[in-house]
């Protein structure tokens, strides 16, 4: 594992899956990790779920994943997104809820990478990783030196300058939208966040995916355009909320 592909948040959207895998592709890297919530919200859930069973080696499980195991567990979501994973749990066979079962919680790397969907301390402001605080006291709860998340469908990375207790005032918080590649500090600690392949929430509407070189040590960001059109359509005749496929088009 040198050079490797981070995806997450696809949200059921097929087209914007399909340009990102195209696009892994050009960039020859040696592995596709998955950082889960494969599905919810978008209108192809089964089909997300088999594509990234056959292209990715690791696969985390995310929030949504759970909430489709879990009917519990959507009671916290909006009436929209919860709508959108009862239809999700609705449309799945057993096979993919076989593929979402063997999904690990938290994928450990050595002492180089450790990857979960929200946050390796899950109390960290409800497992968003939003800013310096929540990020402080994620750091807690991993010891390797970079730590992969999604979640929060926003590409941003944290530093913080060794292992241990951090104070919010100690990390540092890098904006990794325009970041085509971006180093961190030979002696810090990283959480990474590659952004949203299926619903990005930071005002660009195209797919995010993170490109992470472990022996340059770097990590850069790729937007890729994709047909949003396409995925609005399938939204509607799946019968699902029209504000689904409207935030596709903002990226919101």
């Amino acid at each position: 594992m040198a050079k490797v592909a981070v995806i997450s948040d696809i949200h059921g959207n097929l087209p914007a899956l399909e340009a990102v895998l195209a696009e892994i592709r050009r960039e020859e890297v040696d592995e596709i990790l998955c950082l889960g919530d494969v599905v919810g919200y978008g209108a192809d859930p089964a089909a997300c779920l088999e594509r990234v069973w056959d292209e990715c080696t690791v696969l985390v499980r995310g929030n949504h994943e759970e909430a489709v195991l879990t009917p519990a567990a959507a009671r916290s979501f909006n009436p929209v997104a919860r709508f959108a994973i009862e239809w999700t749990r609705k449309t799945l066979g057993w096979d993919h809820l076989a593929m979402i079962k063997s999904m690990t919680n938290v994928f450990e790397g050595g002492d180089r990478l450790t990857l979960v969907h929200d946050s390796p301390v899950p109390t960290a402001g409800g497992g968003y990783l939003h800013d310096a605080r929540t990020a402080a006291i994620a750091f807690r709860g991993f010891d390797s030196r970079i730590c992969i998340v999604g979640h929060t469908h926003v590409p941003v990375a944290f530093v913080a300058p060794r292992i241990g207790t951090i104070e919010p005032a100690e990390v540092d918080t890098v904006d990794l939208s325009d970041a085509d590649e971006w180093a961190w500090p030979a002696d810090g600690r990283v959480i990474l966040n590659p952004g949203s392949v299926g619903q990005p929430r930071d005002g660009d509407p195209r797919a995010s995916i993170g490109i992470l070189d472990l022996e340059r040590g770097t990590f850069g960001i790729r937007r890729v355009e994709y047909d949003v059109v396409r995925a609005q359509s399938d939204l509607r005749r799946a019968g699902l909320p029209s504000l689904l496929g409207d935030r596709l088009a903002v990226g919101a």
